[in-house]
């Protein structure tokens, strides 16, 4: 099982003291920073096939050789972004024991687990992560994806182990089937 982990001061969700439930960080706490990194790679390695053109004047002299290999790059660039979807992961989840309280951006919503339809791990791009599928749509949409903390990265077995345990605690929830 996952050890507990404390909600830092720095979490836009503040669990206050008053409250006896206790909340678990389940997400990797540096999604939002592994989300710009990414996009900061992507642009440097276009100002890194731009660079050597620019500097000597062939970009602007011949722009086509440079063209066609931005070009390429951006499409490659591209799908890798089409297929790892990125920008649906999850910046913040925080299990309340009776809802997830998610964040991407300054987007905030509470989920409660009735509204659970599945949870499953999937290991697409190389990267494992944790989708909750959604009985209704919330302000994320009828999903939820984040990446596990990183000291389950390479415990695949603990995560499957940690979505088994979401997706229990939502069939159990009143108003669900277990079909």
């Amino acid at each position: 099982m996952i050890p507990k982990a404390r909600i830092r001061s720095g979490s836009r969700f503040s669990s206050d003291p008053r409250q006896s439930i206790p909340v678990q960080a389940i997400a990797f706490k540096n999604t939002t920073l592994f989300k710009r990194g990414i996009w900061l790679s992507a642009v440097a390695l276009i100002l890194f096939v731009i660079a050597p053109s620019a500097l000597n004047g062939d970009l602007w002299r011949n722009p086509l050789p440079s063209a066609i290999a931005v070009g390429m790059l951006c499409a490659a660039l591209s799908y890798f972004f089409w297929k790892t979807q990125m920008h649906r992961l999850a910046d913040e989840v925080i299990d309340c024991r009776d809802s997830l309280r998610v964040r991407r951006g300054r987007v905030e919503d509470s989920i409660p687990f009735s509204k659970v339809a599945a949870v499953e791990v999937s290991s697409s791009g190389g990267f494992h992560r944790i989708t909750v599928r959604l009985r209704e749509r919330s302000k994320f949409g009828n999903r939820v994806e984040f990446l596990p903390q990183a000291s389950l990265w390479s415990n695949l077995t603990a995560i499957r182990g940690l979505a088994q345990d979401l997706n229990e605690r939502a069939l159990r929830q009143p108003g669900t089937s277990s079909s």
